[in-house]
């Protein structure tokens, strides 16, 4: 392969050893690969020669005086226990977009945990101590941040971005996370054009934004068609009966909206425990991806995250925070979402 002398290598060059053209090479690598129906091998096999080329995004990773700087160091920290993890774990994209997205950046990264405090939620500051602080930069995932944390960490200027949509009060952070609120309106839209009118609404009792987003998604498309908003119930998995099923059928519920995949569990077993059928009798949309199949056999109607992009997102943002901290460009990115409506969704039964 020839290239001019002097430079690195361009997309055009990697167009060539992937096998593809300039234009998917282009919106893969900033992060538009699954908006434009690329595949996710194709997607691989773009990065791969990214990374085999020691691409290097133009403006990324340079001094003033153009010359290429160590590689920066960017930290992973979970809020929660995450590692080991599976091809179908829920965080098993997230961390390889990361990777992926890294390689091409030209970027270290290092893996940073805690133990647990009294709350079970780990804790980035152990004193007056940033944890963090031997990385140029962090990316945070979990799913229940300690948001003084994450406060602190804002007001001490370290360069760090939340993996999901996450606000704090009187600080602004940055975060990559999925439009949820768009994309379960958009659920309700073809339930609502399959014929359903009755709804339920199935949540976790733990409301972070991503939880309020959906169900604000969800109200808001119901109030839009002018249909009953139904009262929803946020639910430990536990605490749910065959009682409750039993009103929201009698009610003329046709179709639910579920949060959680363990709170879907326990949906399907007394769903069958009063003789009932998903889709037949009820149908079902789970409001969260389910890659490890937990749901149950068979597939699942559900909104589907963009959880690789998200990671790579991530950190292409991280880089531009550390780098160039008052360029113009989006702090806080909501990416769009995907869904189906396979296997536990169907029109609503005459009978019901």
């Amino acid at each position: 392969m020839s290239r001019s002398r002097g430079r690195g290598p361009s997309q055009a060059d990697i167009a060539r050893e992937a096998g593809v053209s300039q234009s998917t090479v282009s919106m893969v690598l900033t992060g538009a690969g699954d908006l434009g129906r690329i595949s996710a091998e194709t997607q691989r096999k773009v990065l791969r020669a990214a990374r085999q080329l020691k691409y290097v995004p133009a403006g990324q990773l340079r001094t003033a005086s153009g010359t290429r700087e160590a590689p920066l160091l960017l930290g992973v920290y979970t809020f929660e226990p995450i590692f080991p993890t599976s091809a179908g774990d829920y965080y098993f994209e997230f961390l390889q977009g990361i990777e992926e997205e890294a390689g091409i950046e030209g970027c270290n990264l290092v893996l940073f945990t805690a133990a647990p405090s009294e709350d079970g939620v780990r804790r980035i500051y152990r004193g007056s101590a940033n944890g963090l602080r031997q990385a140029n930069g962090s990316l945070l995932l979990g799913h229940h941040a300690h948001r003084e944390d994450l406060g602190r960490l804002a007001r001490d200027g370290h360069p760090f971005v939340y993996i999901g949509h996450r606000e704090v009060p009187g600080a602004e952070i940055s975060y990559v996370g999925g439009d949820y609120r768009a994309a379960t309106g958009r659920i309700v839209d073809d339930l609502v054009e399959l014929g359903h009118r009755t709804f339920a609404y199935l949540g976790e009792v733990k409301r972070d934004e991503p939880q309020t987003d959906r169900w604000e998604g969800f109200s808001a498309a119901l109030a839009r068609f002018g249909l009953p908003v139904p009262e929803p119930v946020f639910a430990r998995p536990e605490d749910l009966t065959a009682q409750w099923l039993d009103e929201t059928v009698r009610q003329g519920t046709t179709a639910v909206l579920v949060e959680a995949v363990s709170l879907l569990r326990v949906l399907n077993a007394m769903v069958k425990l009063r003789g009932l059928a998903i889709p037949a009798d009820l149908s079902v949309v789970l409001l969260v991806d389910d890659p490890g199949g937990e749901a149950g056999p068979g597939p699942v109607a559900t909104l589907r995250i963009p959880r690789n992009t998200m990671g790579r997102r991530a950190v292409r943002l991280l880089t531009s925070l550390i780098t160039d901290p008052a360029g113009d460009y989006e702090r806080q990115i909501l990416l769009p979402c995907t869904h189906t409506l396979d296997g536990t969704v169907a029109p609503p039964s005459q009978t019901l």
